[in-house]
């Protein structure tokens, strides 16, 4: 099996969801009997007590432990031929998938972890069942003298109360059955290693093209200064505006303010389709155009439109957005009109004039058409290759032809721009699947306006080259000799993932979106409807269930709500919060008190002139007096620039050599008696790699 998450806040309270991808049987009444299909199931999506990837280890191992002690105590696992135990759960687990966030990959490194010591102690339960007493005897013997000794002895070993004495007991039992399960680990053949240690990382194919867009936009927004053209028009908010507008009337000097109102001020084609997003179909419904939009389209252009929502994070909604402005840039400049006359005051909004900037800019529509172009000829076609209608169940870790595909195409179009924007663009050639293009219109619409957009072919190179690097630091997974590339088919499938992370993004917003409904359902309550629905529960229950089994669930859900699990949950992450406030405020006030000491101490040292002296000095005494010395003004190096920490040694060795034409200092080894006075009259000309003692007495 393997699992997936994402986490997202609600409320301020984070949340994560998880699933678990393993081969199923089906239940459905007319499936076979006995036959499995991968399949991808809901644990459920719980509140987190902190973002700390350990915190989710833990939490992944409390559900795990739930899971499986209530099948245990339930009649349908009593009458199995086994017991579920967590440690079985990590020997299976053969890898995650989450997103590219440095949190969830240090959760699957974590994990992964968790796996290599279940692997042990599942090993070496087998050794302690397989040897005989007499053969297991040495290892518990060498175990307790280490559990003894580790207690400090004999005598503190039999000092202890008989629980901590079971305590120990039970910990060094645990040890010794690792160490006897790595042992065996470390016998078996290669091959047998490899399969046991298996575990892949993937991320989320979505998440893949976001980020690559993005890097293609951070290019392409460079472009504009390195080339020295004009770029596109800023889009100062009505705070940074009123201030960049007196630097512009007096251009000769920029106050702080205005440096900072210009840094915070961004412009170009995302910038355009977030405006018309924030204008068009805000995520407040209260804020923006909204029906009003919609009904005017309608009205005007003769059929229903809903802009792209790029005021929530989208995948490929920028995109969309740019694609959909182009293709209706007279339609969008007409309503945009049609808002300001239907006014009292006939005038824009500060945000409705900054998109009529943006739709008149050149350079604006420029990366708008660049964004279109990308999402055509990669972008779409990922999407159709990784999101395929229907029950096909594809393995993200069979794709990586498909990623070297999509990074091979972005070269040919950085070699040959004209296959996107020649005179003879086709499909055929410009699209990486080699499919029909998505939108046709956008690709007319771009070709119109090729003639009045001078710097297109350039800027799409550009974004392209962004866009390369990007992608290929996305996909490092699938790079030539990693863990996929040199997996075999076998491990592949055992490692079975969705080449997307849609299923976590989905639980998490339809649990938003009911949360909003329904604030007063608890999580267990949300976490049974949903579990219920997607897991195919219904047909698991009527081919699996008998009549004791529903008595058990029954009698199970009353006791969960009678025990307070809500109440308790919410309690944990409160006193956990606390607890940490209290640990930094421990620490800051400990760090007051040990610095107030040591500022006493510092402050009671006499300063010591003498170099004997010194040379005895160690520890706290040679710190504080070190302290004190600069406390009293001495220079600390470490806190200089090189610059003045080279001007400070050059100082020091002008002093010394002053002091050596005078006689007053004599070097502890002779310098060359046909060395003149004269010949040191130069810092540079002073042999400091040649004569190392020298230097230590110019040091000293």
């Amino acid at each position: 099996m393997t699992f997936s998450a994402d986490g997202t806040a609600h409320r301020s309270i984070n949340y994560t969801s998880r699933h678990v991808n393993l081969q199923a049987e089906s239940y459905s009444a007319d499936a076979q009997d006995g036959k499995k299909t991968h399949a991808t199931r809901l644990i459920g999506v719980h509140s987190a007590l902190d973002g700390s990837s350990e915190e989710s280890v833990k939490s992944w191992k409390g559900l795990l432990g739930n899971i499986a002690d209530i099948y245990n105590h339930s009649p349908l696992g009593k009458n199995a031929d086994s017991l579920l135990w967590v440690v079985d759960i990590f020997v299976k687990l053969a890898g995650m998938h989450t997103d590219h966030c440095a949190k969830e990959k240090k959760d699957a490194c974590l994990l992964e972890q968790e796996k290599i010591l279940a692997t042990y102690q599942s090993l070496g339960e087998d050794q302690i069942v397989e040897k005989s007493n007499q053969e297991l005897l040495p290892y518990f013997l060498d175990a307790q003298k280490k559990m003894i000794d580790l207690a400090g002895g004999r005598k503190k070993w039999d000092s202890l109360s008989e629980s901590e004495k079971v305590e120990r007991n039970a910990v060094s039992m645990e040890q010794l059955t690792k160490d006897l399960g790595k042992d065996h680990y470390e016998k078996l053949s290669d091959d047998g290693k490899r399969i046991l240690k298996l575990f892949i990382w993937a991320g989320c194919g979505c998440h893949k093209d976001l980020n690559t867009v993005r890097g293609g936009n951070t290019a392409m927004m460079a472009w504009w200064k390195e080339n020295q053209v004009e770029p596109p028009v800023l889009l100062a908010n009505r705070d940074n505006a009123a201030v960049l507008k007196e630097k512009f009337q007096h251009t000769d000097v920029t106050t702080p303010a205005q440096e900072r109102a210009l840094q915070m001020t961004t412009r170009g084609g995302v910038k355009a389709t977030q405006l018309a997003g924030e204008i068009l179909n805000n995520k407040n419904d209260k804020k923006g155009h909204h029906d009003s939009f919609r009904w005017w389209w309608m009205t005007n252009v003769g059929k229903s439109f809903t802009f792209p929502d790029t005021s929530n994070n989208r995948f490929q909604s920028h995109c969309e957005a740019a694609a959909a402005i182009l293709q209706h840039l007279q339609h969008f400049i007409a309503f945009l009109e049609y808002v300001k006359e239907k006014k009292q005051t006939m005038r824009f909004s500060h945000m409705e004039e900054n998109l009529w900037k943006a739709l008149h800019c050149t350079a604006t529509k420029t990366e708008l058409a660049v964004l279109a172009l990308y999402a055509q000829a990669v972008t779409h076609p990922y999407m159709r290759s990784i999101r395929t209608p229907g029950n096909a169940k594809i393995n993200m870790l069979e794709l990586g032809p498909l990623h070297h595909k999509v990074y091979e195409h972005m070269q040919r179009i950085i070699g040959d721009p004209d296959f996107l924007v020649g005179n003879s663009v086709t499909w055929e050639s410009g699209s990486m699947d080699g499919q029909m293009w998505q939108a046709p219109k956008t690709i007319d619409a771009v070709q119109q306006l090729t003639s009045a957009l001078p710097h297109l072919r350039p800027l799409l190179v550009t974004f392209f080259k962004g866009a390369s690097v990007t992608w290929k630091c996305f996909t490092s997974e699938f790079a030539p000799g990693g863990l996929i590339d040199e997996a075999t088919m076998e491990e592949r499938e055992l490692a079975w993932m969705p080449p997307t992370n849609d299923v976590n993004e989905g639980a998490l917003g339809s649990f938003r979106v009911l949360m909003r409904c329904q604030p007063h359902l608890t999580a267990l309550q949300y976490n049974a409807r949903a579990m219920f629905a997607h897991n195919d529960t219904q047909a698991f229950m009527e081919r699996k269930f008998q009549p004791e089994d529903h008595k058990y669930i029954r009698r199970l859900a009353r006791k969960n709500e009678v025990r307070g699990l809500e109440q308790a949950r919410k309690k944990a992450i409160v006193e956990h919060a606390q607890a940490r406030v209290d640990k930094r405020i421990g620490a800051r006030t400990a760090r007051k008190e040990k610095a107030a000491k040591v500022a006493h101490r510092v402050a009671a040292v006499k300063l010591i002139f003498d170099k004997e002296q010194i040379k005895i000095l160690k520890g706290d005494n040679l710190r504080d007096h070190l302290q004190a010395y600069q406390k009293a003004g001495a220079p600390n190096v470490q806190n200089m620039s090189p610059r003045e920490a080279v001007a400070r040694i050059r100082a020091g060795l002008h002093e010394a050599i002053d002091l050596y034409k005078s006689g007053q200092w004599k070097p502890s080894t002779n310098v060359d008696s046909e060395t003149s006075s004269e010949e040191l009259d130069s810092v540079e000309e002073f042999d400091l790699e040649g004569g190392q003692s020298d230097w230590e007495d110019v040091q000293d």
